[in-house]
């Protein structure tokens, strides 16, 4: 079907309504209705080049400003889907008020685990490549623009960016509301993915910096052969992190943008504040763990059971990708002893019965491992309480890779109002986005590598030349003993031949004297001779 076509088949979709509605019909039931008839028209209509996958629970307040963000695209071959996990028909009436063609409202039949709902909705998606954006989160209105002359330049099956960040002013969380964090650099760069990996887990790197389908484009044929080696995508309870490993590693090589395609919003519902960051239990994480648990996602058993520990997360994505998708590649493997060490590091509680307690669940993790616990029963140390986690810098402005803003400051009162000034800032609403322009951080850490690179030269060039040295050193050694030899065989050579030539002359007198010895005797035989026969006298 032409695009314009399907435009209008979309229209027409978005504006129709039962030709008589009951008194009794509610909005829902409507929203039902065309849906089932969007899904008689799908079957007629091209893949679109890009499907937004927004999963939502009970969050109606933070998802229409964020969809209100995907519907302002300069870009036209797109849907939206909207997997609904709530308790009500809040987030239906945001959709419903949004009135868009584009968007596709998927109704909750029972409440999911974050990680099964994010399963039905990328099972819904349609697109060529897809995404997922938070129900707080929201999307710059050139991304998919860009992302589409990216593709078409690179072919890349996966594009990964630099996301922004928002907290909401509802965050919840002292001193973290209202902060806008927005980077300013241009570059593109293709990764090699099991690469990036190792530094991940050797915490060079953060997870995001893969290929993470919360900060990426990712193509259908990656998420089909995941799903043909694991039965499904999303394995464990932190899909965004664990979707990093998996496509990172499926992947093989990804194209990376410093460029904000969006921005990702925090608010007081946001699983990840309620889990990570939130010291005291709430219903959101309560919620989060029983449906978790009810769905039958559980925590690897080589990491502590404490989601609080900050690498816990990106450990647990890791070994659950390798266990399903890389299980023979000995290239990438955890550091154990070094995670340990790390986990003790991230305790932030001050009360020593709870740190005793923190460390007995980081211990806990080891007892696969005698030799390990051994190492942690003798000599794992006693850290000091790591500060709490925070987004806000110790000071705004720019910090040589993103702005920190005060974004009340500024009249931004949610996300949308956040990518506005984002994008006004940022200036690439008008037209392609110039690439080439590196942050001064990513300037730093290239001089940074640079320097260790010469130095690493240097060293081996110093060792190499040492070993040369060495080498002559044992080799001047070598010659002067063969020439001390060769002069002590000359030397026994010239006294063999000094006593050879006395021999000859021993010998040659002993010939003489022997030779005279006999003289007489045959003198007197030749006298008597010549007396018995003298001259002239016949015989």
């Amino acid at each position: 079907m032409h695009r314009l076509e399907r435009q209008r088949a979309w229209h027409r979709m978005a504006q129709w309504r039962p030709a008589v509605v009951s008194k009794g019909c509610s909005r829902q039931r409507v929203l039902e209705c065309r849906d089932l008839r969007l899904k008689q028209l799908r079957p007629a209509m091209a893949r679109p080049r890009f499907s937004i996958v927004i999963p939502t629970r009970n969050r109606p307040e933070t998802l229409g400003p964020a969809l209100a963000t995907c519907l302002n695209q300069s870009f036209e071959d797109y849907e939206v889907v909207v997997c609904d996990n709530g308790d009500s028909s809040a987030a239906a009436e945001v959709v419903a008020a949004a009135a868009s063609p584009r968007v596709r409202y998927l109704a909750p039949s029972q409440p999911l685990a974050m990680s099964a709902n994010w399963e039905r909705a990328l099972e819904e998606a349609r697109g060529e490549y897809v995404t997922v954006l938070g129900d707080d989160d929201g999307f710059m209105p050139y991304a998919l623009r860009e992302l589409d002359q990216l593709i078409s330049g690179t072919g890349a099956k996966a594009i990964q960016w630099n996301r922004g960040i928002y907290t909401w002013p509802t965050i919840g969380i002292a001193g973290e509301a209202s902060l806008l964090q927005v980077p300013l650099a241009r570059t593109i760069t293709e990764v090699d993915g099991r690469d990036q990996i190792n530094r991940v887990i050797r915490f060079e790197a953060g997870a995001d910096s893969l290929p993470m389908i919360y900060c990426s484009v990712i193509h259908r044929e990656l998420i089909e052969k995941h799903k043909a080696l694991a039965g499904r995508v999303f394995l464990n309870v932190y899909p965004d992190v664990y979707s990093a490993f998996g496509f990172g590693y499926l992947a093989e090589r990804y194209v990376s943008v410093s460029v904000p395609m969006n921005i990702a919003g925090l608010s007081h519902a946001s699983n990840g504040v309620a889990t990570l960051m939130n010291e005291k239990r709430n219903a959101v994480a309560t919620d989060f763990d029983q449906l978790n648990a009810r769905f039958g996602y559980l925590p690897h058993p080589l990491v502590p059971k404490k989601m609080a520990l900050m690498p816990v997360h990106v450990v647990d994505c890791f070994l659950h990708a390798k266990d399903a998708i890389f299980p023979n590649d000995d290239a990438l493997q955890l550091d154990r002893k070094a995670i340990t060490l790390r986990y003790l590091a991230s305790i932030t509680e001050t009360d020593p019965d709870q740190r005793t307690a923190a460390r007995s669940v980081i211990r806990d993790s080891l007892v696969d491992d005698a030799e390990l616990l051994r190492w942690f029963d003798r000599e794992a140390p006693s850290l000091p309480p790591a500060p709490p986690f925070t987004f806000r810098p110790a000071r705004l402005g720019y910090d040589g890779n993103s702005l920190s803003l005060d974004a009340a400051a500024l009249g931004v009162k949610d996300i949308a109002g956040a990518v506005q000034v984002a994008t006004s800032l940022l200036g690439f609403d008008a037209g392609p986005i110039p690439f080439g322009l590196p942050s001064f951080h990513s300037l730093q850490t290239q001089a940074l590598r640079a320097q260790a690179a010469v130095a690493e030269a240097e060293r081996r060039v110093a060792e190499r030349s040492s070993q040369a040295n060495a080498a002559a050193q044992v080799a001047s050694e070598r010659i002067e003993a063969l020439q001390a030899s060769q002069q002590d065989l000359e030397e026994a050579l010239q006294e063999s031949r000094a006593s050879s030539t006395r021999l000859e002359l021993e010998l040659s007198e002993a010939n003489r004297t022997g030779s005279l010895r006999y003289v007489p005797k045959r003198l007197a035989r030749k006298i008597f001779h010549m007396m018995r026969n003298p001259r002239g006298t016949a015989s």
